[in-house]
């Protein structure tokens, strides 16, 4: 998944559209429909538990839990948040961070097709949360009977600490789960 936002969101369409009496009225209206939507969203990912989500964080360096961000924001067994680091596995300057940041993978200048074949490099968490994805999807093709609580257990405790960022290794996760490259 490639998106994030919070309940500022509803607060811009809300003034947009003249809606709500106030700054503070829209704000409010803002906070009940985010949580409507928040809680739908938590409870849509959390009923599939043999499903493995992956969400990049943002792109705003800021904190996910502070902007209470969904799904980025969110703690569940199922769900993998991704950070982007560059190519050295520095933690890029634009990279939301916080608790529910799990991992990171590169997300800086990561070369992409665009319809026709052109190839350009694009930069943000929605570069970096595919190759936990990749990563992911390889695990399942190559053991199928791991679940989705064991293979992010398992990419989350091959990652290779760095200060605050935690970079996927995915030969360490495959040995971790048995698998041989």
């Amino acid at each position: 998944m490639s998106w994030r936002y919070g309940a500022s969101r509803y607060e811009s369409a809300l003034a947009w559209h003249q809606i709500g009496a106030s700054p503070e009225e829209r704000k409010e209206i803002a906070r009940r429909l985010f949580a409507i939507e928040r809680d739908a969203l938590r409870e849509a990912i959390a009923a599939p538990p043999e499903i493995l989500f992956v969400a990049g964080s943002g792109n705003e360096d800021n904190n996910a839990d502070f902007e209470e961000y969904i799904p980025a924001g969110f703690d569940l067994p199922n769900l993998i948040t991704v950070g982007a680091v560059d190519q050295a596995g520095e933690e890029t300057r634009f990279s939301t961070f916080g608790k529910t940041v799990a991992v990171h993978a590169n997300g800086s200048e990561v070369e992409s097709f665009l319809p026709g074949g052109d190839r350009v490099k694009f930069s943000g968490t929605s570069m970096a949360s595919p190759q936990v994805t990749n990563l992911a999807a390889k695990l399942f093709a190559l053991k199928p009977e791991l679940t989705a609580v064991e293979v992010r257990q398992a990419i989350l405790d091959a990652a290779e600490r760095n200060g605050r960022v935690n970079v996927i290794h995915p030969r360490n996760t495959a040995q971790r789960l048995g698998i041989s490259l």
